[in-house]
């Protein structure tokens, strides 16, 4: 399995994720995001995906069939989505950013981490976008395919605190099942326990609590 970096905050701490080798991603280009009209329409679009041409990344947001599934693509095609609402400062976050390390399905909506709010405007294909006010460290951004994504432990914390449990608990089981994302139960749990007065603290425990007494279970 081929892995490349992620930098993590100023770029001195690194960690490993999924996607092309080091020596090719400095190489490989960025792929041509075709967003529905602009110009070709939804049933022209559908038409060259079912020829095998595109691939459908987003909703009404394709890239040529011969780009990787990566987390670098699905980054870069969830900014081009995001159109001028994703500037510098801001971050993927919550399910987008589950989404883009390969720990979530396809969203139908974006989210966005901004230091401050401001209105959104319409995106390029359609999508809604939710941009959530938050505080952004930089040990707790990472970099991927040049977008700003929230960590792995970030988006865990995020997904967790504010997401139902039905929700949460695939995408936090699929994050620790990561080994390349190196965050964990344990991890989580201790980030939760930290966080006293969040909102969603109660419902953030009892998801940690359930998904490492299953994994306690299962174990022979």
């Amino acid at each position: 399995m081929e892995t490349t970096d992620i930098a993590r905050g100023n770029g001195r701490d690194l960690h490993q994720v999924t996607a092309p080798s080091s020596a090719r991603a400095l190489t490989q280009p960025v792929p041509r995001v075709v967003l529905v009209d602009s110009p070709f329409s939804r049933n022209e679009l559908q038409a060259l995906r079912l020829r095998g041409s595109l691939r459908e990344v987003l909703p009404g947001a394709y890239v040529s069939a011969e780009h990787p599934h990566s987390p670098a693509t699905r980054a870069r095609v969830a900014a081009a989505v995001a159109g001028e609402q994703f500037i510098p400062g801001r971050a993927l976050c919550k399910c987008t950013a589950a989404w883009v390390y390969g720990c979530a399905p396809m969203p139908n909506e974006l989210d966005i981490l901004v230091p401050r709010y401001h209105r959104p405007c319409a995106p390029n294909s359609g999508m809604v976008l939710r941009l959530s006010e938050g505080i952004m460290d930089e040990d707790q951004i990472c970099t991927i395919g040049g977008i700003s994504v929230t960590s792995p432990l970030r988006t865990a914390m995020d997904i967790s605190f504010n997401s139902d449990l039905i929700d949460s608990m695939p995408v936090l089981a699929a994050i620790n099942a990561a080994p390349r994302l190196r965050c964990n139960y344990r991890q989580m749990l201790e980030s939760i326990e930290t966080q006293v007065r969040r909102p969603g603290r109660r419902r953030a425990l009892l998801a940690m609590t359930r998904l490492m007494d299953r994994h306690i279970s299962a174990v022979p």
